[in-house]
Protein backbone atom coordinates (compact mmCIF):
# COMPACT_ATOMS: atom_id res chain seq x y z
CA UNK A 1 0.00 0.00 0.00
CA UNK A 2 1.19 3.47 -0.91
CA UNK A 3 1.32 5.81 2.08
CA UNK A 4 2.22 9.46 2.58
CA UNK A 5 3.79 10.80 5.76
CA UNK A 6 2.79 14.42 6.25
CA UNK A 7 5.21 16.15 8.60
CA UNK A 8 8.90 15.22 8.68
CA UNK A 9 9.75 16.09 12.27
CA UNK A 10 10.93 13.57 14.87
CA UNK A 11 7.70 11.54 14.93
CA UNK A 12 7.28 11.87 11.18
CA UNK A 13 10.69 10.29 10.67
CA UNK A 14 9.68 7.41 12.97
CA UNK A 15 6.58 6.80 10.86
CA UNK A 16 8.53 7.15 7.62
CA UNK A 17 11.07 4.56 8.77
CA UNK A 18 8.35 2.08 9.72
CA UNK A 19 6.36 2.56 6.51
CA UNK A 20 9.49 2.09 4.40
CA UNK A 21 10.47 -1.05 6.34
CA UNK A 22 7.06 -2.76 6.35
CA UNK A 23 6.63 -5.45 3.69
CA UNK A 24 3.02 -4.42 3.03
CA UNK A 25 3.59 -0.69 2.54
CA UNK A 26 5.59 1.75 0.44
CA UNK A 27 6.59 5.23 1.51
CA UNK A 28 5.30 7.05 -1.57
CA UNK A 29 5.47 10.65 -0.37
CA UNK A 30 7.07 12.68 2.41
CA UNK A 31 5.46 16.10 2.83
CA UNK A 32 6.70 19.02 4.90
CA UNK A 33 6.53 22.79 4.46
CA UNK A 34 10.26 22.75 5.22
CA UNK A 35 11.70 21.57 1.91
CA UNK A 36 15.00 20.46 3.46
CA UNK A 37 13.24 18.31 6.08
CA UNK A 38 11.02 16.69 3.44
CA UNK A 39 13.90 16.02 1.04
CA UNK A 40 16.25 14.67 3.71
CA UNK A 41 13.68 12.15 4.95
CA UNK A 42 12.53 11.23 1.45
CA UNK A 43 16.11 10.66 0.27
CA UNK A 44 16.81 8.48 3.31
CA UNK A 45 13.97 6.11 2.44
CA UNK A 46 13.88 6.35 -1.36
CA UNK A 47 10.68 8.39 -1.51
CA UNK A 48 9.47 11.59 -3.16
CA UNK A 49 9.39 14.92 -1.32
CA UNK A 50 6.75 17.64 -1.62
CA UNK A 51 5.89 20.74 0.38
CA UNK A 52 2.16 20.99 -0.38
CA UNK A 53 -0.42 18.76 1.33
CA UNK A 54 -2.65 18.97 -1.75
CA UNK A 55 0.22 17.76 -3.94
CA UNK A 56 0.97 14.94 -1.50
CA UNK A 57 -2.62 13.70 -1.64
CA UNK A 58 -2.97 14.11 -5.41
CA UNK A 59 -1.26 10.82 -6.20
CA UNK A 60 -2.66 7.31 -6.03
CA UNK A 61 -2.48 6.90 -2.24
CA UNK A 62 -3.95 4.23 0.01
CA UNK A 63 -3.45 6.18 3.22
CA UNK A 64 -1.68 9.02 5.02
CA UNK A 65 -0.09 9.50 8.42
CA UNK A 66 -0.47 13.02 9.80
CA UNK A 67 2.57 13.92 11.90
CA UNK A 68 2.76 17.64 11.20
CA UNK A 69 2.47 20.29 13.93
CA UNK A 70 -0.64 20.03 16.10
CA UNK A 71 -1.87 23.41 14.91
CA UNK A 72 -2.02 22.07 11.32
CA UNK A 73 -3.94 18.86 12.06
CA UNK A 74 -7.36 20.31 11.27
CA UNK A 75 -6.26 21.60 7.88
CA UNK A 76 -4.41 18.40 6.93
CA UNK A 77 -7.22 16.11 8.11
CA UNK A 78 -9.74 18.17 6.11
CA UNK A 79 -7.56 17.75 3.01
CA UNK A 80 -7.36 13.96 3.54
CA UNK A 81 -11.14 13.77 3.93
CA UNK A 82 -11.71 15.85 0.78
CA UNK A 83 -9.34 13.56 -1.14
CA UNK A 84 -10.92 10.39 0.29
CA UNK A 85 -7.58 9.25 1.75
CA UNK A 86 -7.71 7.19 4.99
CA UNK A 87 -5.55 8.73 7.68
CA UNK A 88 -3.91 8.13 11.03
CA UNK A 89 -3.51 11.42 12.92
CA UNK A 90 -0.91 11.96 15.59
CA UNK A 91 -2.11 13.26 18.92
CA UNK A 92 -3.23 15.74 20.06
CA UNK A 93 -6.01 15.59 17.49
CA UNK A 94 -6.10 19.40 17.30
CA UNK A 95 -5.08 22.59 19.08
CA UNK A 96 -8.62 23.17 20.35
CA UNK A 97 -11.82 21.27 20.99
CA UNK A 98 -13.85 22.88 18.21
CA UNK A 99 -11.32 21.88 15.52
CA UNK A 100 -11.22 18.35 16.94
CA UNK A 101 -15.02 18.16 16.70
CA UNK A 102 -14.89 19.33 13.09
CA UNK A 103 -12.36 16.62 12.18
CA UNK A 104 -14.49 13.90 13.80
CA UNK A 105 -17.74 15.07 12.21
CA UNK A 106 -16.25 15.43 8.71
CA UNK A 107 -14.59 12.00 8.78
CA UNK A 108 -17.79 10.44 10.08
CA UNK A 109 -19.86 12.02 7.26
CA UNK A 110 -17.36 10.77 4.70
CA UNK A 111 -17.37 7.23 6.12
CA UNK A 112 -13.58 7.29 5.93
CA UNK A 113 -11.17 5.02 7.79
CA UNK A 114 -9.52 7.43 10.22
CA UNK A 115 -7.91 7.05 13.64
CA UNK A 116 -5.90 8.80 16.33
CA UNK A 117 -2.30 7.66 16.87
CA UNK A 118 -2.31 6.66 20.53
CA UNK A 119 0.61 4.27 20.12
CA UNK A 120 0.80 3.40 23.83
CA UNK A 121 -2.29 1.23 23.48
CA UNK A 122 0.01 -1.12 21.55
CA UNK A 123 2.50 -1.43 24.42
CA UNK A 124 2.43 -4.97 25.83
CA UNK A 125 2.45 -3.76 29.45
CA UNK A 126 -0.41 -1.32 29.04
CA UNK A 127 -2.40 -3.79 26.95
CA UNK A 128 -1.86 -6.40 29.67
CA UNK A 129 -3.21 -4.04 32.33
CA UNK A 130 -6.24 -3.26 30.15
CA UNK A 131 -6.93 -6.98 29.68
CA UNK A 132 -6.53 -7.72 33.41
CA UNK A 133 -8.89 -4.91 34.42
CA UNK A 134 -11.46 -5.98 31.81
CA UNK A 135 -11.27 -9.55 33.13
CA UNK A 136 -11.99 -8.34 36.67
CA UNK A 137 -8.68 -9.59 38.06
CA UNK A 138 -8.32 -6.70 40.53
CA UNK A 139 -12.01 -6.15 41.16
CA UNK A 140 -13.40 -2.63 41.04
CA UNK A 141 -10.87 0.00 39.97
CA UNK A 142 -10.42 2.53 42.76
CA UNK A 143 -7.36 4.56 41.77
CA UNK A 144 -5.04 5.03 38.79
CA UNK A 145 -1.65 6.73 39.15
CA UNK A 146 0.28 7.72 36.03
CA UNK A 147 3.76 9.27 35.92
CA UNK A 148 5.37 10.66 32.80
CA UNK A 149 8.62 12.63 33.03
CA UNK A 150 10.63 13.37 29.92
CA UNK A 151 14.41 13.19 29.94
CA UNK A 152 14.87 16.12 27.54
CA UNK A 153 12.34 18.96 27.51
CA UNK A 154 11.05 20.29 24.19
CA UNK A 155 11.93 23.75 23.00
CA UNK A 156 9.67 26.68 23.76
CA UNK A 157 9.18 27.14 20.00
CA UNK A 158 7.97 23.54 19.59
CA UNK A 159 5.65 23.92 22.56
CA UNK A 160 3.91 26.92 20.97
CA UNK A 161 2.27 24.70 18.33
CA UNK A 162 2.35 21.23 19.92
CA UNK A 163 -0.37 21.40 22.56
CA UNK A 164 2.05 21.80 25.45
CA UNK A 165 2.36 19.62 28.52
CA UNK A 166 -1.41 19.13 28.89
CA UNK A 167 -1.97 18.31 25.22
CA UNK A 168 1.24 16.92 23.72
CA UNK A 169 2.23 14.79 26.68
CA UNK A 170 -1.07 14.44 28.52
CA UNK A 171 -3.16 13.14 25.61
CA UNK A 172 -1.53 9.69 25.78
CA UNK A 173 -2.38 9.26 29.45
CA UNK A 174 -5.91 10.62 29.41
CA UNK A 175 -6.52 8.09 26.67
CA UNK A 176 -4.94 5.26 28.66
CA UNK A 177 -7.11 6.10 31.68
CA UNK A 178 -10.29 6.11 29.56
CA UNK A 179 -9.26 2.94 27.73
CA UNK A 180 -8.35 1.00 30.86
CA UNK A 181 -11.47 1.99 32.81
CA UNK A 182 -13.96 2.27 29.97
CA UNK A 183 -15.09 5.57 31.52
CA UNK A 184 -14.91 9.27 30.70
CA UNK A 185 -14.11 11.64 33.60
CA UNK A 186 -16.80 13.82 35.14
CA UNK A 187 -14.54 16.39 36.77
CA UNK A 188 -10.90 17.44 36.88
CA UNK A 189 -8.51 19.69 38.81
CA UNK A 190 -5.07 20.73 37.56
CA UNK A 191 -2.11 22.55 39.06
CA UNK A 192 1.09 23.46 37.22
CA UNK A 193 4.32 25.46 37.32
CA UNK A 194 7.19 26.44 35.05
CA UNK A 195 10.11 24.88 36.93
CA UNK A 196 12.20 23.38 34.14
CA UNK A 197 12.36 26.48 31.95
CA UNK A 198 10.89 29.82 33.10
CA UNK A 199 10.40 30.74 29.42
CA UNK A 200 7.44 28.35 29.30
CA UNK A 201 5.55 30.79 31.51
CA UNK A 202 6.15 33.53 28.93
CA UNK A 203 3.96 31.66 26.43
CA UNK A 204 1.35 30.65 29.00
CA UNK A 205 2.57 27.08 29.40
CA UNK A 206 3.78 24.95 32.31
CA UNK A 207 6.41 22.21 32.35
CA UNK A 208 5.46 20.49 35.61
CA UNK A 209 1.89 19.53 36.53
CA UNK A 210 -0.39 17.40 38.65
CA UNK A 211 -3.92 16.55 37.47
CA UNK A 212 -6.65 14.70 39.34
CA UNK A 213 -9.72 13.27 37.58
CA UNK A 214 -12.81 11.55 38.93
CA UNK A 215 -14.67 8.94 36.89
CA UNK A 216 -18.45 8.32 37.00
CA UNK A 217 -17.83 5.19 39.11
CA UNK A 218 -16.02 7.32 41.71
CA UNK A 219 -12.56 5.97 40.88
CA UNK A 220 -9.79 8.58 40.88
CA UNK A 221 -6.94 9.19 38.41
CA UNK A 222 -3.78 11.09 39.30
CA UNK A 223 -1.35 12.30 36.62
CA UNK A 224 2.20 13.42 37.45
CA UNK A 225 3.72 15.18 34.42
CA UNK A 226 7.09 16.85 33.94
CA UNK A 227 9.29 17.84 31.02
CA UNK A 228 12.32 16.94 33.16
CA UNK A 229 13.72 13.68 34.47
CA UNK A 230 17.42 14.17 35.14
CA UNK A 231 17.85 10.41 35.59
CA UNK A 232 16.29 9.42 32.23
CA UNK A 233 12.87 8.86 30.69
CA UNK A 234 10.38 7.85 33.39
CA UNK A 235 6.93 6.46 32.70
CA UNK A 236 4.88 4.32 35.09
CA UNK A 237 1.27 3.27 35.51
CA UNK A 238 -0.35 1.80 38.61
CA UNK A 239 -3.97 0.63 38.86
CA UNK A 240 -5.29 -0.17 42.33
CA UNK A 241 -8.47 -2.18 42.71
CA UNK A 242 -10.63 -3.77 45.38
CA UNK A 243 -8.91 -7.16 44.86
CA UNK A 244 -5.36 -6.19 43.95
CA UNK A 245 -3.02 -3.89 42.09
CA UNK A 246 -1.37 -3.75 38.65
CA UNK A 247 1.87 -1.91 37.82
CA UNK A 248 4.17 -1.34 34.88
CA UNK A 249 7.91 -0.92 35.34
CA UNK A 250 10.94 -0.02 33.26
CA UNK A 251 13.98 -2.19 32.80
CA UNK A 252 17.28 -0.25 32.61
CA UNK A 253 19.21 -0.55 29.34
CA UNK A 254 22.40 -2.61 29.60
CA UNK A 255 21.75 -3.37 33.23
CA UNK A 256 24.55 -5.02 35.18
CA UNK A 257 25.09 -6.17 38.76
CA UNK A 258 27.73 -4.42 40.87
CA UNK A 259 28.97 -6.43 43.90
CA UNK A 260 31.23 -4.74 46.47
CA UNK A 261 32.04 -4.97 50.15
CA UNK A 262 29.43 -2.28 50.78
CA UNK A 263 26.73 -4.39 49.08
CA UNK A 264 25.16 -5.14 45.72
CA UNK A 265 23.47 -2.76 43.28
CA UNK A 266 22.08 -2.98 39.77
CA UNK A 267 23.19 -0.33 37.33
CA UNK A 268 22.16 0.84 33.87
CA UNK A 269 20.54 3.92 32.30
CA UNK A 270 16.80 4.23 31.86
CA UNK A 271 15.62 3.68 28.27
CA UNK A 272 14.80 6.65 26.08
CA UNK A 273 11.14 7.04 25.06
CA UNK A 274 11.98 5.57 21.65
CA UNK A 275 13.91 2.60 23.03
CA UNK A 276 10.89 1.74 25.13
CA UNK A 277 8.11 2.41 22.64
CA UNK A 278 9.63 1.73 19.19
CA UNK A 279 7.71 -1.58 18.85
CA UNK A 280 4.39 0.20 19.46
CA UNK A 281 4.78 2.37 16.36
CA UNK A 282 5.37 -0.69 14.20
CA UNK A 283 2.33 -2.42 15.68
CA UNK A 284 0.23 0.71 15.22
CA UNK A 285 1.20 0.79 11.54
CA UNK A 286 0.30 -2.88 11.14
CA UNK A 287 -3.13 -2.16 12.58
CA UNK A 288 -3.61 0.88 10.33
CA UNK A 289 -2.74 -1.12 7.23
CA UNK A 290 -5.22 -3.79 8.29
CA UNK A 291 -7.91 -1.14 8.73
CA UNK A 292 -7.27 0.23 5.23
CA UNK A 293 -7.56 -3.28 3.77
CA UNK A 294 -10.72 -4.22 5.62
CA UNK A 295 -12.39 -0.84 5.93
CA UNK A 296 -12.75 -1.54 9.66
CA UNK A 297 -10.81 0.74 12.03
CA UNK A 298 -12.19 -0.76 15.25
CA UNK A 299 -8.74 -2.09 16.17
CA UNK A 300 -7.37 1.45 16.33
CA UNK A 301 -8.03 4.32 18.75
CA UNK A 302 -10.82 6.31 17.12
CA UNK A 303 -11.00 9.98 16.24
CA UNK A 304 -13.63 10.16 18.97
CA UNK A 305 -10.95 8.97 21.43
CA UNK A 306 -8.77 11.81 20.20
CA UNK A 307 -11.66 14.24 20.70
CA UNK A 308 -12.18 13.00 24.27
CA UNK A 309 -8.49 13.46 25.10
CA UNK A 310 -8.62 16.95 23.58
CA UNK A 311 -11.54 17.85 25.84
CA UNK A 312 -9.60 16.70 28.91
CA UNK A 313 -6.50 18.66 27.85
CA UNK A 314 -8.57 21.81 27.37
CA UNK A 315 -10.28 21.26 30.73
CA UNK A 316 -6.86 20.93 32.43
CA UNK A 317 -5.76 24.25 30.92
CA UNK A 318 -8.99 25.90 32.08
CA UNK A 319 -8.70 24.44 35.58
CA UNK A 320 -5.16 25.79 35.83
CA UNK A 321 -6.33 29.21 34.64
CA UNK A 322 -9.20 29.57 37.13
CA UNK A 323 -7.57 27.54 39.96
CA UNK A 324 -10.77 25.53 40.38
CA UNK A 325 -12.12 22.10 39.42
CA UNK A 326 -13.79 21.85 36.00
CA UNK A 327 -16.87 19.75 35.25
CA UNK A 328 -16.75 17.61 32.09
CA UNK A 329 -19.60 16.39 29.95
CA UNK A 330 -19.02 13.47 27.59
CA UNK A 331 -17.98 15.14 24.30
CA UNK A 332 -19.43 12.24 22.33
CA UNK A 333 -22.99 12.71 23.62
Amino acid sequence: MRLAVIGAGAIGRVHARNVAAHRESTLAIVCDKNAEAAETTADQFGSSAVQSVEEALHGNLDGAIISSSTSSHGEVAAACIAAGVPFLCEKPLASDLETAREIVAAARRAGLVAATAFNRRFDAGYAGIKAAVSAGEIGRVEAILMTSRTASPPSVEFTRTSGGLFGEKGAHFYDLARWITGEHPVDLFAMGSALVNPAFADIGEVDTAMITMRMPSGSLCQFDFSWRAAYGQDERVEVNGSLGMLQTFQEPVGRFLRSKVSGQSQDGPMPTWYERFAPTYAEELRSFLGAIRSGDASGLPSLEDGLAAQQIADAAKESLRIAQPVRLENPLD
